[in-house]
């Protein structure tokens, strides 16, 4: 039993890793999304109660993200692109379920230092460019649309949220950067003693 949870540990890594610094770090990113993902709906079931059902819509998102590892084996660019769509996308789904007021707009952050990191040369630029107009389209067209979230919350419960998804926010741009710094150093290997 305990040599199974091993093996199957180290076939997650394994697939949730990289052979470029960049693939590795579009694929950890993934990962990190993909095993938070069903404890955001728990987060917001402790403050809202029932209310908090719009958050499982999150989970619609979860294929790609998980399948960023795969593309990326395939080309570098486009696993980074897969990632910053899904973030998106993501992103503007949580916005839809939950509303503007709840902060969860912050999510675009991490695409776009995603875009600055996951890319090199002329790609850089067209990511970048590519998100910020993204963002701002998908932030207008969120307000165009009316869309005040799936359930009414509170101002308390608003500035709860907020600060959740402030928090979560600055923590995935913290692992980002600790994790970032294989693009400069390609010694620092994510992959665990004895792992791979």
């Amino acid at each position: 039993m305990i040599a199974r949870a091993k093996r199957t540990a180290a076939a997650l890594w394994a697939y949730f890793d990289g052979a470029t610094p960049r693939s590795a770090l579009a694929a950890s990113v993934a990962f990190i999304v993909v095993s938070n993902q069903p404890f955001y709906p728990l987060y917001l079931y402790f403050l809202l109660g029932g209310r908090a059902w719009p958050a499982l819509l999150t989970w619609g998102s979860a294929p790609l993200f998980a399948a960023v590892p795969r593309v990326a084996r395939s080309g570098e660019a486009r696993g980074g692109a897969l990632l910053l769509v899904a973030g998106m996308a993501n992103t503007a789904l949580c916005t839809v379920a939950m509303g503007p007021v709840s902060g969860v707009e912050l999510f675009y952050l991490p695409c776009l230092v995603l875009a600055l990191l996951l890319f090199t040369g002329r790609d850089r630029s067209v990511a970048i460019v590519a998100t910020l107009v993204a963002t701002g389209a998908l932030m207008v067209a969120v307000r165009l649309a009316g869309a005040e979230g799936l359930v009414t919350v509170t101002a308390e419960e608003a500035t709860s949220l907020r600060r959740i998804n402030a928090f979560s926010v600055a923590g995935l741009l913290t692992v980002m950067a600790w994790m970032s710094r294989r693009l400069w150093w390609p010694a620092a290997a994510l992959t665990p003693p004895g792992g791979r």
